[in-house]
């Protein structure tokens, strides 16, 4: 056996913490409130209107957040279908020619993949060449 169950623990009691065997004296001028206790209340019920207006809130705000993630996130561009030959224009090089092709990427990279797949050995072109686009 442990020391702590060999003895019998002593609980004292404050005397204002006490129950008082007398009854408390009530003075003549107190008002008693009786509020209704709440399990007197009746169950809730939710009739037919209120289940079709629960519903149509819960659709609502449904259909809201829908709404709101649709517009919040990030749009992918469609792939702009680079035409498959260009014809040089007066004023073009291939550095106006490879931006308009493919904008979205460097246009050294693709001045480079013009070159390669037109066999051109520097970087002028004619107006009225056409040329090929990888």
């Amino acid at each position: 056996m442990s020391v702590a169950t060999e003895f019998v623990p002593v609980v004292t009691i404050p005397a204002h913490a006490r129950l008082r065997t007398e009854p408390p004296r009530r003075l003549a001028s107190v008002v008693e409130l009786h509020a209704p206790a709440l399990t007197d209340a009746p169950p809730l019920r939710l009739t037919r209107r209120g289940v079709a207006v629960l519903a149509s809130a819960v659709l609502a705000v449904c259909a809201t957040l829908i709404g709101l993630a649709t517009l919040s996130a990030p749009s992918i561009p469609s792939p702009a279908h680079a035409p498959h030959a260009v014809t040089v224009e007066a004023g073009d090089s291939l550095w106006s020619i490879a931006a308009r092709v493919a904008p979205n990427r460097d246009p050294r990279a693709e001045i480079d993949a013009l070159r390669q797949a037109n066999h051109l050995d520097g970087v002028l072109v004619v107006p009225g060449q056409v040329l090929r686009v990888p």
